[in-house]
């Protein structure tokens, strides 16, 4: 269903569902997606090269011949969602009516009118919003002639890609599945795993090497610049290394470490697996003998403690080092929940009180040597010459000019010529390192600018999705040269060109080493220099990510013959449906008189800022339609319906709402309605209102619930004064602010065994 036709300059994608001369046809991306028509297909394609160009024409393909069918798309994170959605729309016929998103920030009933609207054609939606629906019986996935799975390296184990693609088989007469990642990983068992929990039945990968791919790839220098730590350096690292070495004896002297040569081979994934074992002990074990394991886990605590103070000396430098310390001497560290699996202020109290630790923080405190990384940075950002384009590159590009459609990037291979110059961006692990960097190159008259993810780590209070956009923005735009990003940078989202890549420290992960290597090389070439500290962990993790990457391509070329073709309750080729050309028309018109509507909008919206006076005549509908408003509408109602959750069933006094949460009147009343609409609240009187009637009553027994403790993507509760049960972060879609320490609250829930621990699940609170 794909044809495409030979322009005078360029060659285009012809598609019924498809904008004319919007996307260039590429034979690569042509053949993968026809021979993913009838197979679960699992795509390994280098960053750059249009993973999600083949996933449109899939789905522009699935949509045409299944005319009552849908599209789900499903990608790992609510801004990898949005860009997709955003990508796919700015290409395809269809109007935004038929288009819908739904991520955790989408409360549950307007998921259910989603999942119900089968008018809705292509939903976009993140994986664990998914699998609570299905949980609940709010979707069937019978509805969907295509699974579109991006980052599919993360379906392993229990993350909810796993469970929608064995629910999606289970449902759908004939399920087809499209998986895309740039690296499934270099451990067979990993790679096995990943087909296996995808029903994957071919994979089909491309290196840069191909020579059907091989055109459309720009050289990518890669350079390793190796530093040697100062004799102060070497010091704080002896202190730190003796220590560690003395917890690990005691572990290993109490049967907890079993690893064959020593403490010299233990590994941060070694002390972390022993803490699990540890925690779950507890889980089981009785209060009176209790003792002996927290201790326990106080010395497994303070030894991953130590290995990360080591990793910090030795490869991010003494600002990292002493911004952990102070942290957790003020107590307001969250590394020994997210790190140390289970560090406390009482094992913080330990190592901080220690002579030694007192004696590295004194040091620490009148260093005045940065780590050689540094200056090694410094040098190579100054003498980085920009290049000028004297001629476009081989790029894949969309003409956006015949269909009146904004500019999108996909997978950034669907782009414009931008600026003259490029800039660069420097990786690193941790958020301190990201802020000194920053600091260093800002002082050194090298504009940069940190860009990190949104959740608080570590006293860090993360950036919120609009300053995420607003630094992109701002990169994009030239107004700083150099952005210096933590691994939110890595997957996915839409980051500008750049033509240097600079790796702060090496990383063991063969995934993250293809993601970051990807930012660049992608209209031209381009430059990766990776930053090594000699004799240290860096050492380590380097030739880690080299061996991992060549056995990565060993093992996609030979597990290609082990993959099954899954049992389908209907014939391979279902009977076809076309959309006829009537409902494409009608589509684009709708399309086309919105963006007109919008237009308007957006156009008096300006003039009247600009005058400072809104004219009378414009109706409250239009102004409705400008993008801004719409969010604080959704804002708006999103904290309203948050609101009513914490205040029961004695409802809220809708002024005391306004006042308390500081609305405009006319986004409040747009919110209201919308809530109405929705069903998800009633009027109590004239004035108040509460959560609707079917919101109040999930089936299911009201248990008293006590948080103790939270981990990483755990929260260990006391269900009814009586049971100890993990609340997984999958397993609750309430008020973040109820999960914290000592919080106690009533919640209709679900109790179940996962096979290792008792869980519970919390369906809403009362």
């Amino acid at each position: 269903m794909i044809i495409h036709n030979q322009h005078p300059d360029s060659c285009y994608i012809i598609q019924p569902l498809i904008y004319e001369e919007s996307i260039e046809f590429r034979a690569y991306q042509k053949n993968i997606a026809e021979s993913a028509y009838n197979k679960n297909t699992l795509v390994v394609l280098p960053t750059a090269l249009g993973k999600t160009i083949i996933a449109i024409l899939l789905t522009a393909h699935a949509l045409y011949i299944y005319r009552r069918k849908r599209v789900l798309v499903v990608a790992p994170t609510r801004p990898l969602v949005l860009q997709h959605m955003k990508s796919f729309f700015s290409v395809l016929k269809l109007s935004q009516d038929k288009i819908a998103e739904i991520t955790g920030k989408t409360p549950p009933l307007p998921r259910t009118a989603v999942w119900n609207n089968k008018d809705i054609r292509l939903v976009f939606a993140t994986p664990e919003a998914i699998r609570n629906d299905l949980q609940d019986n709010r979707i069937d996935l019978n509805d969907f002639s295509l699974l579109i799975i991006d980052e599919a390296h993360r379906a392993v184990k229990d993350y909810a890609y796993t469970a929608i693609a064995k629910q999606y088989v289970n449902q759908s007469e004939h399920p087809l599945i499209l998986a895309m990642t740039a690296s499934p990983g270099s451990d067979t068992k990993r790679i096995h795993d990943v087909c296996n929990y995808l029903f994957i039945e071919h994979i089909k990968y491309r290196t840069e090497e191909d020579v059907d791919v091989k055109p459309y790839v720009n050289p990518i220098k890669v350079t390793w610049q190796w530093v040697s730590l100062s004799s102060k350096y070497n010091y704080i690292r002896s202190i730190l290394k003796n220590m560690l070495d003395d917890k690990l004896r005691w572990l290993f002297q109490h049967g907890l470490l079993r690893k064959r040569g020593g403490i010299r081979w233990i590994f941060k994934r070694d002390l972390i697996d022993i803490g699990a074992e540890i925690r779950y002990n507890l889980e089981l074990s009785q209060e009176e003998t209790r003792a002996s394991l927290y201790f326990a886990l106080m010395q497994q605590s303070l030894a991953l403690t130590l290995l990360y103070c080591v990793e910090l000396v030795e490869s991010q430098g003494s600002a990292s080092l002493k911004a952990f310390l102070d942290r957790i001497e003020k107590g307001s560290s969250t590394f020994g929940s997210s790190i140390a699996e289970g560090g406390n202020s009482k094992t913080h109290k330990s190592l901080i009180n220690d002579p030694r630790v007192k004696e590295i923080r004194t040091l620490l405190n009148t260093l005045k040597i940065e780590h050689p990384k540094v200056k090694c940075l410094i040098e190579i950002l100054r003498g980085k010459t920009t290049e000028q384009r004297v001629q476009r590159p081989i790029v894949q590009t969309v003409n956006n000019s015949d269909n009146n459609i904004s500019g999108s990037n996909i997978d950034t291979t669907i782009s414009t010529v931008g600026s003259n110059t490029m800039g660069a961006i420097v990786f690193t692990q941790y958020r301190d390192t990201a802020q000194h960097i920053v600091d260093v190159l800002n002082s050194n008259n090298i504009k940069a600018s940190r860009f990190v993810g949104q959740a608080k780590k570590q006293g860090d209070i993360g950036m919120k999705q609009e300053e995420q956009a607003q630094v992109l923005e701002a990169f994009r735009t030239g107004k700083f040269s150099v952005l210096v990003a933590t691994s939110i940078a890595e997957e996915g989202l839409d980051i500008p060109e750049v033509d240097l890549v600079i790796f702060y420290e090496p990383i063991p992960s063969e995934i993250r080493y293809i993601q970051r290597r990807g930012r660049t090389g992608r209209r031209s070439s381009g430059s990766v220099i990776i930053l090594a500290a000699k004799d240290s962990i860096d050492e380590r993790h380097l030739n880690a990510s080299k061996k991992r990457i060549e056995k990565m391509n060993q093992i996609l070329n030979t597990i290609k013959p082990v993959l099954k073709s899954i049992n389908r309750t209907t014939s391979p080729t279902p009977i076809l449906d076309l959309m006829t050309n009537e409902e494409i028309s009608t589509m684009e018109v709708s399309r086309a008189k919105l963006e007109v509507k919008m237009e308007k909008a957006i156009e008096i919206q300006t003039v009247s800022t600009l005058t400072k006076e809104v004219p009378k005549w414009i109706p409250l509908l239009d102004r409705s339609y400008t993008k801004q408003f719409v969010r604080d509408v959704n804002t708006a109602a999103r904290k309203i319906y948050s609101s009513l959750v914490k205040k029961g069933q004695s409802g809220e006094d809708v002024d005391i709402i306004r006042d308390t949460l500081g609305f405009d009147n006319n986004i409040l009343v747009e919110a209201l309605k919308k809530l109405e609409k929705l069903k998800r609240i009633k009027w109590l009187d004239d004035v108040t209102i509460t959560l609707s009637d079917n919101l109040r009553y999930i089936p299911g027994e009201v248990h008293d619930i006590y948080v103790e403790n939270t981990l990483s993507g755990i929260t260990l509760v006391t269900i009814d004064g009586k049971w100890h049960a993990r609340l997984n972060h999958y397993d609750y879609e309430g008020p973040r602010h109820l999960l914290k320490k000592g919080t106690e609250f009533k919640a209709v829930s679900e109790l179940y065994h996962d096979g290792k621990t008792f869980c519970v699940r919390i369906k809403q609170i009362v």
